[in-house]
């Protein structure tokens, strides 16, 4: 497990509002036996989906959240593509961004090969865990526990990726999750070559229990 604490500025404009911090917990994956690809992500901010969770099939999966940056996932899914590797991917674009401190990525490639980065300005709590098939990344959580329960609940849960994930996101909300209570939650899936699953659900009382929903709904019609 790695930890970082925010620094004194980071934390003081967030008290102020200068800046606006969106608490997160998410989860980049492979399954290693159909080889799909997922994100899957819960927040305190109202939309999550329309910004943190980011997939092309035959490409990769990122995660880019705290004090969101879409270019990580834009840009770094290009650079993925053209064979450049996620670690080297993210390095690139971290040199270009002088808020870098405020960001916190994961990125994962078809062929399962990572990259995490976690500035010292996000909020805390914050940390991550890097296992075989999957990264946990999250911040503005009520403490250590949420990221270990998340990479619990995915590990020892059993079936598809979608249900471990979201596995993950029950349990790492039952231990506490974000600061705020969680009110958006998103899941993406990806094959070789299509997008096999995406679910958004918005500014809900109980988002990870709607997601859950939704996606029974469309395994029951498709």
């Amino acid at each position: 497990m790695k930890r970082e604490y925010s620094r004194r500025q980071g934390i003081r404009e967030l008290e102020l509002g200068k800046i606006q911090a969106h608490g997160t917990f998410s989860i980049v994956a492979k399954s290693p036996d159909s080889g799909l690809l997922g994100v899957a992500v819960a927040s305190g901010s109202t939309s999550v989906g329309d910004r943190v969770p980011h997939a092309k099939p035959g490409v990769g999966v990122v995660a880019t959240q705290a004090y969101t940056n879409i270019i990580y996932a834009t840009k770094g899914l290009k650079l993925i593509e053209k064979g450049i590797s996620p670690r080297e991917a993210l390095d690139l674009i971290l040199q270009e961004d002088s808020g870098r401190e405020l960001r916190q990525v994961a990125m994962m490639d078809v062929e399962g090969n990572k990259a995490v980065f976690t500035g010292r300005n996000v909020p805390e709590w914050y940390g991550n865990s890097i296992g075989k098939d999957y990264i946990v990344i999250g911040n503005l959580l009520v403490g250590e526990e949420v990221v270990n329960r998340m990479v619990e609940g995915f590990e020892r849960s059993v079936g598809t990726l979608i249900w471990r994930m979201v596995k993950g996101l029950e349990t790492a909300s039952a231990s506490g999750g974000d600061r705020r209570g969680e009110r958006s939650a998103a899941i993406i899936v990806v094959s070789a070559r299509n997008v096999e699953v995406e679910v958004r659900v918005n500014n809900h009382r109980t988002p990870i229990k709607e997601l859950c929903r939704q996606l029974e709904l469309h395994f029951h019609h498709s």
